[in-house]
């Protein structure tokens, strides 16, 4: 992680008792001595920003997007509990191709229904091609 501070340097984090509570600061050591020394006066000043885009956390809080794929890493604390309700995991798995396929047949079908109710020949020979490939793809043949 990122020093919150400068953004460059490689951070720790530092526990600090307020009278609100507990903040925790993300700071490289030398940030660290500087805001303890009282040349930086306050946590609110501390603006965390992607050292590529230059997108903030807070434009983040605020729009939902983030600038570009450098923000992953940037804000990645503060991301992990955002994905993890968004996605229900960390990682991306990809698309289920079995439930799309099958999710495919299911409107192929109703539109063969359709299709046979207005007496469509041509429409129906494309939909039973269509599922024909499906069912090929579903019981692990190949196109």
């Amino acid at each position: 992680m990122l020093c919150a501070m400068c953004g460059n340097d490689q951070a720790r984090v530092y526990t600090r008792r307020t009278e609100s509570g507990e903040t925790k600061l993300y700071l490289c050591p030398d940030c660290y001595r500087r805001f303890m020394s009282g040349k930086a006066s306050d946590t609110k000043n501390v603006r965390r920003a992607c050292p590529s885009c230059g997108t903030t956390l807070d434009e983040f809080r605020k729009t939902g997007y983030l600038g570009c794929a450098d923000c992953y890493s940037a804000f990645r604390e503060e991301l992990i509990p955002t994905i993890r309700v968004l996605q229900g995991r960390l990682y991306h798995t990809g698309k289920d191709p079995v439930r799309a396929l099958g999710d495919e047949q299911a409107e192929l079908e109703e539109e063969l229904a359709d299709a046979q109710k207005t007496g469509d020949k041509f429409l129906e020979q494309r939909i039973r091609y269509r599922l024909s490939v499906i069912h090929r793809l579903l019981s692990g043949g190949d196109e």
